[in-house]
């Protein structure tokens, strides 16, 4: 599982359009979820966060494909009108995930 993390500065009072604009359209089958954060300090400041279900090998394998990449770039393109500046934007494995324990509390 790979997880793509990118934070944005967006232009002021634009969020809801930068919302509807990072919606992916088509939805990609390996695209298993996205969370959109904002900044409790800075509201036009954003981190997106989406789960992918591929390895690496397999992403940079995707980076060749039209029916991928064709509309990745328009997504992409579509946020750009909102966003004054991407402050980071990377690929993380996800290496270990927990949660709470499960059975009956001590």
């Amino acid at each position: 599982m790979l997880c793509t993390v990118t934070v944005r500065r967006l232009r002021p009072g634009t969020y809801e359009a930068f919302r509807e604009a990072v919606t992916p359209d088509p939805w990609p089958p390996i695209l298993k979820s996205v969370q959109v954060l904002r900044s409790e300090d800075d509201p036009d400041e954003v981190c997106t966060i989406g789960m992918l279900d591929v390895s690496a090998v397999e992403l940079d394998g995707l980076r060749d494909s039209p029916d991928f990449m064709v509309p990745e770039m328009q997504r992409v393109e579509r946020v750009a009108e909102f966003v004054e500046e991407v402050v980071v934007n990377t690929v993380f494995e996800l290496v270990e995930e927990f949660g709470p324990p499960s059975g009956p509390a001590s």
